[in-house]
């Protein structure tokens, strides 16, 4: 196909654009030749390299050809003793405490790695073996000032739901602010099912009616407060319904829209 008329014939075709990938056009829309394609070499084998001048630049060989940080590796290209090249890149490259390479060697990682993650047990960690072994106290100096800002207690907010909080916690909770008697402790548990990522409160229906704090201060009439709990554990917004009887004599389930929102405010409380 060279002809003008047949390229914008096939322009709207997939092959239209496999044949520009084979073919140099000119100006005109004509072939001036075939792509080079079909006369030389455009595929290159992967060639790697063999040695640099500096650490930095061994460095980003290992990186690109290991993808980790080959003290081995770089020793080759170099020339240079691994001690050689971890004092070039003092700052760059981290000795990890506590582990070794498969033939007994130190291990590295980039700063990046180490001066990322849990940067508090990293700083335990290198605080210990710096210890034993002075050189570690360049770890320990990274790792204190990458360390993020203590929160204060008021910056601290923690949703009941949360997955992370061990039921335990959330049981303490429970009976602290509801004043759970003690006698109601062992049938009143709240439990977290990670099959089906449900919270359950068990027998917070055995509550006695004139327990001020299940069913004023946190609970209603109609929703005491180990229901309202459970429901915000399971991240459920309160519904309070009624059943009534229609004119066909069914029963249906309506919302009880005073009541529900009686039970939201205490919900949120």
């Amino acid at each position: 196909i060279n002809d003008r008329a047949n390229r914008l014939a096939f322009a709207d075709d997939s092959s239209y654009y496999l044949l520009c990938a084979l073919e140099v056009i000119d100006e005109d829309g004509k072939l001036e030749r075939k792509a080079d394609m079909f006369t030389k070499r455009t595929i290159k084998p992967h060639e790697a390299v063999t040695s640099v001048d500096t650490a930095s630049e061994a460095l980003a060989v290992s990186i690109a050809e290991k993808a980790r940080v080959d003290m081995e590796y770089m020793e080759q290209l170099t020339g240079k003793t691994s001690d050689e090249l971890a004092s070039e890149l003092q700052g760059v490259i981290f000795r990890v405490p506590g582990q070794l390479e498969k033939d007994g060697t130190p291990h590295y990682v980039t700063a990046d790695e180490y001066l990322s993650g849990n940067v508090r047990r990293k700083l335990r960690q290198a605080q210990r073996a710096a210890q034993q072994d002075p050189s570690f106290a360049v770890n320990v100096e990274a790792l204190t000032a990458a360390q993020p800002k203590d929160l204060d207690a008021s910056e601290i907010e923690v949703r009941l739901g949360a997955t992370w909080i061990a039921k335990e916690y959330i049981q303490q909770f429970m009976y602290e602010t509801f004043d759970t008697p003690f006698y109601l402790q062992r049938n009143i548990e709240v439990n977290y099912s990670s099959f089906t990522a449900e919270w359950q409160i068990t027998g917070k229906n055995s509550v006695s009616g004139n327990d001020v704090a299940a069913y004023t201060t946190y609970g209603t009439d109609r929703a005491n407060a180990y229901k309202i709990l459970e429901d915000s554990l399971n991240l459920r917004d309160v519904r309070i319904y009624d059943t009534i009887e229609d004119a066909d004599g069914k029963e249906r389930r309506v919302l009880n829209a005073k009541e529900t929102t009686l039970a939201a405010q205490k919900q949120q409380a």
